[in-house]
């Protein structure tokens, strides 16, 4: 250890000053030092000396004086300690200090430095007191500890002691390590206190191992805050080399000048992988698909690679994720921002699982999946209409809105339908901010605005947006509207005639009246000359008392408090159908396989089905053709398909219900009615609210749509009940009472009588059933409502059925009502896995099982049907 050099004026020593007094050593104590100047080679240090009374305090003939100050220069961490000192005995003498660094002696100095502060306050004391010692201290805390040593009398005096921070070794901070092509770039900061605005060397260790180094000398505007003096250069980003795997990577900062620790700023550890990475973000539809968006990149390269998307498992599209993504850039530095990718995938309407797959490349075997999402397309037009509404005082009416179709970017067109007739076709090509917030990839041009001439009466005016591509054309809207003109009622429209046995069935569209409501529709028959009235609320109406073979023109008008409206005519010829006594034309019936849920594809099939059905019914029959879907999946709200586990939704059966009956009409023999029994079973989920879930859901819908369009066919729910199916006898009842309290629509059982009796009516079956629960899920619920189809696909089951029915009226109750034999005659060819009698000779068997006996014996028999597998 030194002693430092005086930091005075060349030394003098004054004459006698007076003693001390206890007025003055306190006064002494309150006034503020006067600062010290330190020479310290090429630094300036400026240290306050600080007194306190309890430092003056006089105790005997000991030492008198302060430790005034401590402080470090940055340079090359020397420890300065300050003060003053004196010794009452010898008042004009200078005493020997010596300096303790954490308990330890480090140096001794004489304090003989200029003081003028102290001579001043101090009575009989000079200006000559002052101490500076100086050594070099390691980085740390120190404790340093100044000791006056008594000239005379007394004993060595404590002047204070002071703590202080010394920084010799480097400070900083690894913040980040990640991966890049090839290595791990780290980044951080780093300086020395002692030089600090000089850049450091900082060193990077791979698992242990020293890899490379570089000056920490980018800038950091964030660390002025945190070091004012030590400037802005001291940032470090240092890329190291690494294979695959995980690996620790250290950081550390080398020390400038005084010090002895190349400090460590941190590690961290990376797992260095070689397969993609990203995401699938977003996949909103597109015309003709979805554009599937989001990031994907190789760690082992900075280049885009490609993105492969899947449609339902299935490949449909590749692209390059090279779109500019700056916040991939900073989550991933180092590999540049172009890695975004919008990839356009086809898809027809309907629900997908659509997945994407980053394409690894360099090393690694693995392509990422990115994600997956499930998407729905809708194929049929969309729109808003703004406003239907009369045109002033016109006769004309005005409609606005937009419309568009997810198929097509272009414009579509738009009917404007007066009671259902097209009065003009607009183009929705016109600017609309509704059309551009509700779809904005198909842009803002799809509004339209037209005004539209009637005539003088009440309209229900509608707008219709035309379909382009798959799907079909969509109502966007109706309106009833009153228009000027004359006060009596328009004519009917939409008249059809369905010609029966001695009468004929019509059905009209209601007229629009202005100023007084329809109060009659009437018929006019012609030959004859008969006037048949309806009443004004009526759309439908039978006219009977015809004769059959006849052609007959049947015009309908109708009348209102003001007059009568022009004629609407139709002409029909009665046919009689006469009882069914002998096997009834065999009709085809299907278990309904090939449905998709996919309303484009599924309307397709169904219509073509329907059509070919129907063309093989000749008139003069009846017919009964059952559509078997499946059982019930009540929790997704749809179905099974009938020996598969494909699931269509109820809304995807009607659609393809309503398909069918479209394809039957168009080749509908005149005299030939039809019964569609849509059918479900007891095999899997069975309740009263499956039961409602049919007739609400499925059945109740298709019937109001035939009730508008196909006045000759009846629709009917049904339900293939067995004792060897899953479902228990009180689940199967509580689904036909679910059932039969939800619709007005007839009910068709087309069950089996699995371990029944084919001599002794009231035993028991199979699994708990007994004939008697037969007999009442198969006709005795509801006698009126209901018809029996039961599955006769041997000799026995006749017989069976037979005694069923014996159980009901031995018991007073009515007998079973058969419709007809159910056979698989056609299905058990095409399957190769059962057998099945003709229907003919079922229709025979069944026959002659149920006249054998008054009690259970029917008029006639109407319909025979048999199942194949579409």
């Amino acid at each position: 250890m030194y002693e430092s050099a005086s930091f005075t004026s060349p030394r003098r020593r004054p004459h006698l000053s007076r003693a001390l007094s206890p007025a003055r050593l306190a006064a002494l104590g309150r006034r503020p030092a006067a600062r010290l100047a330190v020479a310290t080679g090429t630094v300036l240090v400026t240290v306050l000396a600080l007194f306190t009374p309890a430092a003056l305090a006089v105790t005997g003939q000991d030492p008198i004086g302060y430790l005034d100050t401590t402080v470090v220069r940055p340079s090359d961490g020397v420890l300065f300690a300050a003060g003053w000192t004196a010794d009452r005995d010898a008042p004009l003498e200078t005493l020997r200090v010596q300096i303790y660094d954490n308990g330890t002696y480090v140096a001794a100095v004489t304090a003989d430095g200029y003081r003028p502060d102290v001579g001043a306050a101090v009575a009989n004391v000079g200006p000559f007191h002052g101490y500076t010692a100086h050594f070099a201290a390691k980085t740390g805390l120190h404790q340093v500890c100044a000791l006056a040593i008594n000239l005379l009398g007394g004993v060595n005096r404590q002047l204070g002691c002071r703590s202080v921070q010394v920084n010799n070794d480097p400070v900083g901070a690894l913040e980040s390590a990640v991966q890049q092509p090839g290595g791990i770039r780290i980044g951080g900061y780093a300086l020395d206190p002692n030089v600090p605005t000089s850049s450091v060397v900082v060193r990077s260790y791979l698992d242990g191992t020293y890899v490379t180094s570089q000056l920490a000398a980018t800038p950091r505007a964030d660390l002025k805050a945190k070091y004012p003096t030590a400037g802005l250069n001291h940032g470090f980003s240092i890329f190291t080399p690494a294979a695959l795997g995980t690996h620790q990577i250290c950081a550390y900062a080398m020390n400038l000048g005084v010090g002895t620790v190349n400090t460590k700023l941190g590690c961290r550890t990376v797992t260095m992988t070689s397969s993609p990475v990203g995401a699938l973000e977003a996949a909103p539809q597109q015309p003709g698909g979805f554009l599937a968006t989001g990031y994907a990149l190789d760690p082992d390269v900075t280049s885009s690679i490609s993105v492969r998307m899947y449609l339902d498992g299935a490949y449909v599209a590749t692209g390059v994720a090279g779109a500019a993504r700056p916040d991939v850039s900073a989550k991933y530095p180092g590999y540049g921002q172009y890695h975004g990718f919008a990839i356009f995938t086809p898809a027809a309407a309907g629900t997908h699982e659509l997945c994407a797959y980053g394409m690894n490349v360099a090393a690694g075997m693995v392509n990422t999946k990115l994600g997956c999402s499930t998407v729905s397309r809708t194929s049929d037009p969309v729109g808003s209409v703004a406003g239907i509404a009369r045109a002033g005082t016109t006769d004309a009416v005005s409609v606005s809105g937009w419309a568009l179709d997810p198929d097509s970017a272009g414009p579509i067109t738009v009917q404007v339908t007066s009671d259902g007739v097209v009065k003009q076709v607009l183009t929705a090509n016109l600017a609309s901010t509704g059309s551009l917030a509700a779809w904005p990839r198909w842009g803002g041009n799809h509004g339209y605005s037209a005004t539209v001439a009637l005539d003088g009466y009440q309209h229900q005016v509608c707008v219709v947006a035309v379909n382009v591509g798959a799907g079909q054309n969509v109502s966007q809207g109706c309106k009833l509207l009153a228009t000027t003109g004359s006060t009596s009622p328009a004519a009917p429209t939409n008249l059809t005639g369905w010609p029966g046995n001695t009468q004929v069935t019509l059905n009209w569209t209601a007229s629009r009246a202005v100023t007084s409501p329809v109060t009659a529709y009437q018929v006019t028959v012609s030959p004859g000359g008969r006037v048949v009235s309806f009443a004004g609320t009526a759309v439908t109406g039978v006219v009977t008392g015809l004769t059959n073979g006849v052609q007959y023109t049947l015009a309908v008008r109708a009348v209102n408090a003001f007059g009568t409206s022009s004629v609407t005519s139709v002409r029909t010829t009665p046919t009689a159908i006469p009882p069914q006594l002998t096997p009834a034309p065999v009709s085809t019936s299907h278990y309904v396989r090939n449905l998709t849920g996919t309303a484009t594809t599924d309307s397709a099939i169904m219509r073509t089905m329907g059509a070919s059905d129907a063309s093989y019914n000749p008139s003069g029959h009846s017919y009964l053709v059952l559509l078997q879907i499946g059982g019930q999946d009540e929790a997704r709200q749809g179905a099974l398909l009938s020996a598969t586990s494909r699931f269509v939704s109820y809304g995807a059966v009607v659609t393809a219900m309503k398909a069918y009956l479209d394809g039957y009409a168009t080749t509908q023999k005149a005299s030939a009615p039809l019964t569609l029994a849509i059918g479900t079973n007891n095999d899997v989920d069975v309740s009263a609210s499956a039961g409602t879930s049919w007739a609400r859901s499925v059945v109740n819908p298709v019937a109001a749509y035939a009730a508008t369009r196909y006045p000759g066919m009846v629709i009917a729910g049904a339900n293939d009940i067995e004792p060897g199916f899953s479902a228990t006898v009180a689940e199967s009842r509580a689904w036909v009472s679910g059932y039969l309290a939800a619709t007005t629509s007839k009910y068709v059982f087309n069950g089996s009588a699995d371990g029944c009796s084919t001599s002794v009516p009231g035993t028991q079956c199979n699994n708990g059933w007994t004939m008697a629960d037969l007999q009442w899920v198969s006709g005795g619920a509801a006698p009126t409502r209901t018809m029996s189809l039961p599955q006769i696909y041997n000799y026995a089951m006749p017989l069976q059925w037979k005694n069923i029915s014996l159980t009901g009226t031995t018991a007073g109750k009515p007998r079973i009502y058969f419709g007809g034999p159910l056979t698989e005659y056609t299905a058990c060819d095409q399957a190769g896995t059962c057998g099945s009698i003709s229907n003919i000779d079922a229709w025979n068997r069944l026959w002659s099982a149920i006249s054998s006996t008054t009690a259970t014996k029917q008029s006639e028999m109407p319909h025979g049907t048999d199942l194949r597998i579409n």
